[in-house]
């Protein structure tokens, strides 16, 4: 009886020790770069090639060229229906999603780099405050401040705008390396209802990206 005992109880703490153990995140992470963020489990990856091969196809004048320096890029969905052509596109999203870029900077980039370019990465948040003018939409900025790590340094601003009659709120960090050769972006984004939804989640995800520098 008492050996039953004893195995009884060690199957009972290996099931204990599995079930703590099972993991609740996924990692973006490039080993290379010294990036790396967290994510749900549950979550959707993208991965660098379906980024690549999507941003290949944009007829943006310059874009062959800014692809031809990313050194990463990678990112998350909370909804499988979502692809790269919706990273991409910066539709409004009816749930979050993440994405991570890194890539050198042009050399004209390099010697303008300021944290004003850092806050316009996707949008140009700074005309918007500036100049505004009948094409700016309506826009809040909700915070900005200032992020160091240990391979860069740059500025993270959560900011909400509508465009064709569409809201989204983006918790945006932007952050270029101490030799101002490489940038660093992180954005997680939704639809404001998403955004009040999640906060706290879109949050943790936003503060878990990393930036060790390239090794």
């Amino acid at each position: 009886m008492r050996r039953f005992t004893h195995v009884t109880s060690f199957f009972c703490l290996l099931v204990l020790l599995a079930s703590c153990g099972a993991p609740t995140q996924k990692y973006g992470a490039s080993k290379s770069e010294g990036v790396y963020f967290a994510v749900p489990v549950s979550w959707h990856a993208i991965s660098t090639n379906s980024l690549n091969l999507q941003e290949s196809k944009s007829k943006v004048v310059g874009a062959a060229e800014k692809l031809a320096l990313v050194k990463w890029q990678y990112a998350f969905t909370f909804d499988k229906r979502y692809s790269a052509k919706d990273i991409f596109s910066f539709a409004v999203t009816k749930t979050p999603v993440a994405f991570a870029r890194v890539r050198s900077l042009f050399p004209d980039e390099v010697n303008a780099i300021s944290y004003n370019s850092l806050r316009n990465v996707v949008v140009p948040l700074t005309d918007w405050v500036n100049y505004p003018d009948k094409t700016t939409p309506e826009f809040n900025i909700l915070d900005d401040y200032e992020v160091v790590e240990k391979g860069a340094r740059g500025v993270r601003t959560i900011y909400s705008f509508t465009q064709n009659g569409k809201s989204q709120t983006v918790d945006q960090t932007a952050m270029v390396s101490e030799d101002r050769q490489t940038i660093y972006v992180f954005v997680v984004r939704c639809a404001n209802s998403c955004y009040d939804k999640r906060k706290s989640l879109i949050t943790k995800i936003a503060d878990s990206f990393t930036v060790r520098g390239a090794r």
